[in-house]
């Protein structure tokens, strides 16, 4: 029987799935939203890019990399899942330990558009089916990547962007994937899939034009799954059903952690 790709996830310790690399790090749940994209395409010879491979070195150490992740679990993920597809990867720190007949990696940072042409120029131009960014989760280097790669996405292909947290101008945020120079990328996806323009700042080059090669525009809010409580069995408190007196789970307005975009057909 094939896996599902959450038992992928799980297998390689990638927190996209339902348990992540270890007891001490959670996961996002969030490969049954992937994998009700993305099941048509399994056998199909796709070229997929992920921004972000969760490698360590010298330019980030990468915390995820322990227990069942040894480095690099979703392009491991993803090429199990593909098993007649092409996975192309970027991070800021060298994998080519994750290098193969089907996987490619190369050093780039997201944030740079220099380093995004160098990309497209190694690969040939080629255009991709998937891309997924899992990247820095800044939203200025989300909105970067996004306005130079929509245009190397096939039509009909799908852009999928992690982590939309509340990280943009005004929000208030800290920490390293904070930046108060661009609107969250989020605000600007609920604009453009309501036809309006993308509020500003933002680091999108022309965002009329992206909006035009958009067909769809999704926002999903997948369950976190405690790893603790998975662990116990508290399953209950994951599906939002009352015990013990607590309140049913609730998530909050604007609290979309998973984007997805499918360009437009030709």
């Amino acid at each position: 029987m094939r896996r599902s790709l959450t038992e992928l996830a799980n297998e390689h310790g990638s927190d996209k799935g339902t348990v992540g690399p270890s007891l001490d790090w959670g996961a996002h749940n969030y490969t049954d939203v992937y994998e009700a994209y993305l099941e048509p395409l399994r056998e199909l010879p796709i070229n997929l890019l992920e921004i972000g491979l969760g490698v360590t070195g010298d330019r980030w150490r990468s915390k995820i990399v322990h227990g069942r992740n040894t480095g690099g679990a979703s392009v491991k993920m993803w090429r199990d899942y593909f098993a007649n597809g092409r996975i192309y990867g970027i991070d800021v720190n060298e994998a080519a330990e994750l290098d193969g007949e089907r996987v490619r990696t190369f050093v780039a940072d997201q944030g740079e558009l220099d380093d995004l042409r160098a990309l497209t120029e190694a690969t040939g131009g080629i255009r991709f089916d998937v891309i997924v960014d899992d990247g820095s989760h800044r939203p200025d280097h989300q909105q970067v990547a996004l306005g130079y790669l929509f245009d190397f996405l096939d039509p009909g292909g799908l852009y999928f962007i992690e982590d939309l947290q509340a990280n943009g101008y005004g929000d208030g945020a800290r920490g390293r994937q904070a930046c108060e120079d661009v609107r969250n990328t989020r605000s600007l996806l609920r604009a453009i899939r309501a036809g309006d323009d993308p509020p500003r700042p933002h680091a999108l080059p022309d965002p009329s034009r992206l909006a035009g090669e958009i067909e769809h525009v999704g926002l999903h809010v997948p369950r976190v799954v405690p790893v603790a409580d998975e662990a116990r069995g508290l399953l209950r408190r994951q599906r939002g059903q009352r015990r013990r007196g607590r309140r049913a789970i609730a998530f909050e307005p604007d609290s979309e952690r998973l984007g997805v975009l499918r360009k437009r057909r030709r």
